[in-house]
């Protein structure tokens, strides 16, 4: 299969947990090129109110443009909270991937920008230690 070029096919199983406006990607491919893992983070910060995010290519500037918008900021602490982002920084400060904690050591997120790469929900070690070579940062969404 093609997608293997991709992706491993490894994922998580969906929790009854999921928030509604997950089920219909978690764990399913696009139909169209350019999503990023930006896109997939914006959408579900939105509740999904904003669908068409997920379909888009999102450039960083944007993306840190959003999250203040939705009152995120970034923390230092430890634990994570539900709705929670995690990002990975280069030497350089270029966010080089993103994903959104549902809660349960689960994430929803996206690996890569073609309709090969899912959207996908990952245990908190599988997305780790795919991108513990950069440097971790966390946002929260403040009231």
């Amino acid at each position: 299969m093609v997608y293997e070029w991709w992706d491993k096919g490894e994922y998580e199983e969906s929790p009854k947990s999921l928030p509604s406006f997950l089920k219909p990607f978690a764990n399913t491919f696009g139909h169209f090129q350019g999503a990023n893992c930006l896109a997939a983070v914006l959408f579900a910060i939105s509740k999904g109110k904003q669908e068409w995010f997920i379909y888009e290519w999102i450039h960083q500037k944007t993306f840190l443009e959003k999250l203040k918008q939705y009152h995120y900021e970034e923390f230092l602490d430890e634990g994570l909270h539900q709705a929670d982002i995690v990002i990975w920084k280069d030497e350089n400060a270029i966010i080089q991937h993103a994903a959104y904690y549902i809660g349960e050591e689960l994430y929803f997120n996206k690996h890569g920008q073609t309709m090969f790469n899912p959207w996908k929900l990952l245990s908190k070690e599988q997305l780790y230690k795919e991108w513990e070579h950069l440097t971790l940062g966390k946002y929260r969404q403040r009231n």
